[in-house]
């Protein structure tokens, strides 16, 4: 890759920002919402070199514990920074993660699996895919929050359940965040070495 290619990559803002992984172990979190920590990229850590792009398995803990939230239904969505929409939906739920797969909704045209944890908010593990360009280059891995009607439980008794991906959900990505989540929203990043 020539010193001119390079430049022009990083003029792209954030979609390829150099900035490193937050360090392993650390949180990131959604203020008032849900934390993420213990981020695996293909069963490594929260950052990983790939020699080419593709489709990579992302899991994660995650603790939606939101009080202001009233009786909506929340999800915790992911993807990748400079892209237009999330790629999946992971978490599903009201309030507080933990408590099971219920569904709600039900009988209605946005019945979903979610959590609805009647207890104290507990830490849940959930896991997708995310497809990375073959573009070399640093890809930051982010995450944020949604108030759709529906998405995904992401969770291993929800995995067990077939469920689609819901089109609207993914839309959040950058509803009241024009470039979609920031810097502060990274919890990973792929580099592919190309």
């Amino acid at each position: 890759m020539t010193d001119k290619h390079t430049a022009d990559k990083a003029s792209h803002g954030d979609v390829r920002r150099t900035t490193a992984a937050p360090a392993h172990g650390t949180e990131m979190v959604e203020p008032s919402r849900f934390r993420i920590r213990d981020v695996r990229i293909d069963g490594r850590g929260d950052g990983v070199r790939v020699p080419r792009g593709g489709s990579y398995r992302i899991a994660f803990d995650v603790l939606h514990d939101c009080s202001m939230c009233g009786n909506a239904i929340n999800q915790v969505i992911v993807g990748l920074a400079g892209e237009d929409r999330a790629q999946a939906s992971v978490w599903n739920g009201k309030r507080r993660s933990g408590g099971g797969v219920k569904v709600v909704n039900a009988g209605s045209s946005v019945e979903a699996l979610a959590e609805d944890n009647p207890g104290p908010a507990e830490w849940v593990n959930v896991s997708c895919d995310l497809v990375v360009p073959d573009e070399p280059g640093v890809h930051s891995v982010r995450a944020r929050y949604a108030q759709a009607y529906q998405g995904r439980l992401m969770t291993a008794e929800g995995r067990a359940i077939p469920q689609p991906e819901y089109e609207d959900v993914l839309g959040w990505w950058k509803v009241d965040r024009p470039d979609g989540p920031g810097p502060e929203s990274t919890i990973g990043t792929i580099i592919v070495e190309g």
